[in-house]
């Protein structure tokens, strides 16, 4: 009897089993049923999803590199999965236009644009990063020179504002996710301050050869207010958040910009992402992926690909989750 429960509680686990086989141990990857692909798609972010079965095999070798890239992008765009073989996802799945194994599609904004499918036909880890990353709507107002400042300011006055103070040449990744996450909400903008005469200009110091500076404009003021906590997407989306919600004090400076750091609740919790080095001398498939806390140049490789480094990371030299 407790023989024949045991092979039904295996039956019964089996698809889960087998669906969470596909991908590595260690994933950024998130496996989807109907309930959780609807979530999703409320969230006003970039995403990417990828319709497999467990015994296909195109999905089982595409599996590690859509990993990578993952990791590679978290946590500014996540990559989900969903099992087709489930019986519970086969009208979503349908739904979704699927006819063949792998599918995968990109939601630039949720449910509210129109989704795209991937068909360059490289499934590797540098194609997904590229593909994902270059396809974030933008909605950034770019302000070429300090005059450009005031009149932005001015015309958005019923609105908060954000604008990013960067050195870099290129909007920095993370800016445009907010600018998408934000749109209609925040009216973002940003200024290419190289020297940090811009800022000098505006009473601030330059800043490091690298920092970004985050000045807040309230709704009405025409005055910004300097954000003095972490370049990060957790602490911008939460101060972005007491913004909105009106509990922003915009009058003090936060002595302790740690403080404002996110801290998730357990259910929206990422699996931590494992060293790097421990992948690499495992053989010839150890690879690099652009990782979103690692500092300096990031490279990503594929053995079917020259060395690439990602856009993000090597335009700005800093992680692609940082300004």
């Amino acid at each position: 009897m407790l023989s024949s429960q045991l092979f039904s509680l295996t039956l019964a686990l089996a698809p889960s089993l087998v669906s969470a086989a596909i991908f590595p141990s260690d994933t950024q990857v998130k496996m989807l049923d109907a309930k959780g692909f609807k979530e999703a798609m409320k969230r006003n972010q970039t995403s990417m999803v990828a319709f497999v079965a467990p015994w296909c095999g195109h999905c089982q070798r595409m599996a590690p590199e859509y990993s990578r890239a993952a990791k590679g992008l978290y946590p500014l765009v996540p990559l989900y999965a969903v099992d087709c073989d489930e019986q519970a996802n086969k009208r979503l799945c349908a739904d979704q236009g699927v006819q063949g194994f792998p599918t995968i599609k990109l939601f630039p904004r949720g449910n509210q644009l129109g989704s795209m499918t991937y068909d360059s036909g490289e499934r590797t880890a540098n194609a997904f990063f590229y593909w994902a990353s270059r396809r974030i709507p933008t909605t950034i107002t770019k302000l070429p020179k300090l005059e450009d400042i005031p009149s932005w300011v001015g015309k958005t006055v019923d609105k908060p504002r954000a604008l990013l103070l960067t050195k870099d040449k290129k909007i920095p990744l993370l800016w445009k996710v907010l600018g998408n996450k934000y749109k209609g909400e925040i009216e973002l903008g940003t200024h290419r301050d190289h020297e940090g005469k811009t800022s000098e200009a505006m009473g601030y110091e330059a800043g490091g050869k690298k920092q970004g500076k985050v000045l807040i404009y309230p709704v009405g003021s025409t005055n910004p207010v300097p954000y003095e906590g972490l370049n990060k997407l957790d602490s911008l989306s939460k101060f972005f958040d007491s913004i909105l919600d009106g509990t922003a004090d915009l009058k003090i400076v936060k002595e302790d910009p740690k403080a404002e750091n996110f801290v998730p609740e357990d259910t929206e919790t990422e699996p931590k992402q494992d060293n790097m080095e421990k992948e690499k001398g495992q053989g010839d498939e150890a690879e690099e992926v652009p990782q979103a806390g690692d500092a300096g140049q990031v490279v990503l490789e594929t053995k079917t690909e020259t060395p690439v480094r990602s856009s993000a990371a090597a335009d700005t030299g800093h992680p692609v989750d940082e300004l």
